[in-house]
C-alpha cells in the first residue's frame, strides 16, 4: 500500500508542474496568472488562426515523420546486422551507435553542424532530417533489437527450408514479428524529433523554422498564453503517443500469448 502511495506522490511531483500549463491555456488574460480571473478559448483561436505557427507545426510534422521513416529503416537494418551477424569490431559496434544517446546534446548539435555546413546542408530539410535521424536511429535500433533477439531465427531457417529466399522469408516471417517493436521505435523517434530544439537551433535557418525553434524565439521575445496553447498541444500529442505505444505492445503481448 505504501508503495503504491509512494509511486503516486513521485507522479504528483514530476506531472505537476507540467500540468499546470493547461489551464494557463485557456486564460482570457494576456498574461500568466494561476488560477486564471477567467476562461476562454481565445488563445486557441489566435494560434489556430496564425499562419506562422502552423506552418512551423506542418513542418515539424514533415520533419519528424520523415525523419522516423528514415531512420525505422537505418536503425532495423543496424538491429539485423547486430543481432544476426558475426563481423569484427561488434563489440563497439552498440557503443558507437547508441553514443548519440549518451553525448551531451549540444556537442552533437556543433558537431552536426561543423560536418554539413560543407555540403551546404544547413538551413535544408535534407539536412534537418539527416541530423534528426543521427539522434533517432539509436532509438529505433533499441527497440527492434529487443524485438528481434525474442524471434526464433529457426521460423527464417524452415521458411527457407520450405523453397523461400532469404529476402522472402524475412518479410513473411521475421518482419511481422518485430513490426511492433519497429512501430514502437518509429512513434518514440517522433516525439523525439518533432520536440527537439537544440540541434534544430544549430541546422535551422528562415527556411526551415521548426516548432522548437518558433517557441525558443517566443520566449527569448514576449512570453504570453500562446506558448501555454502550444505547450498543451504538444503535451496532448505525447500523450497520444505514449497510449499508442502502449496499446501497440499490450496487443502484442496478448496475440504472442493466444499463439502460446
Amino acid at each position: 500500500m505504501w508503495l503504491r502511495l509512494l509511486a503516486a506522490l513521485i507522479m504528483i511531483v514530476f506531472l505537476a508542474p507540467i500540468l499546470l500549463v493547461i489551464p494557463l491555456s485557456f486564460t482570457s488574460v494576456s498574461y500568466f496568472q494561476l488560477p486564471p480571473p477567467g476562461y476562454s478559448l481565445d488563445w486557441y483561436e489566435k494560434v489556430l488562426n496564425s499562419p506562422v505557427w502552423i506552418e512551423v507545426f506542418s513542418r515539424s510534422l514533415f520533419i519528424g515523420g520523415t525523419t522516423a521513416s528514415v531512420s525505422v529503416i537505418l536503425g532495423t537494418m543496424a538491429a539485423l546486422a547486430f543481432v544476426r551477424l558475426h563481423f569484427w569490431g561488434k563489440k563497439l559496434f552498440v557503443p558507437l551507435i547508441l553514443s548519440p544517446m549518451v553525448v551531451p546534446a549540444v556537442v552533437v548539435a556543433i558537431g552536426l553542424y561543423r560536418f554539413f555546413a560543407p555540403f551546404k546542408l544547413t538551413d535544408t530539410y535534407t539536412g534537418m532530417i539527416l541530423s534528426n535521424a543521427v539522434i533517432a536511429i539509436p532509438v529505433v535500433f533499441t527497440t527492434v533489437a529487443s524485438s528481434l533477439k525474442g524471434v526464433d531465427h529457426n521460423l527464417e531457417l524452415a521458411a527457407m527450408g520450405l523453397g523461400s529466399t532469404p529476402v522472402g522469408a524475412f518479410f513473411k516471417v521475421t518482419l511481422p514479428l518485430i513490426k511492433p517493436g519497429m512501430i514502437s521505435g518509429a512513434l518514440f523517434a517522433f516525439s523525439i524529433v518533432f520536440d527537439e530544439p537544440i540541434i534544430s537551433l544549430f541546422m535551422a535557418g528562415a527556411g526551415t523554422k521548426t516548432l522548437p525553434v518558433k517557441y525558443w524565439e517566443s520566449l527569448r521575445t514576449s512570453i504570453d498564453p500562446s506558448i501555454a496553447v502550444v505547450s498543451t498541444v504538444l503535451i496532448v500529442m505525447t500523450v497520444a503517443l505514449f497510449l499508442i505505444q502502449g496499446w501497440i505492445s499490450s496487443r502484442s503481448a496478448k496475440m504472442s500469448y493466444q499463439k502460446e
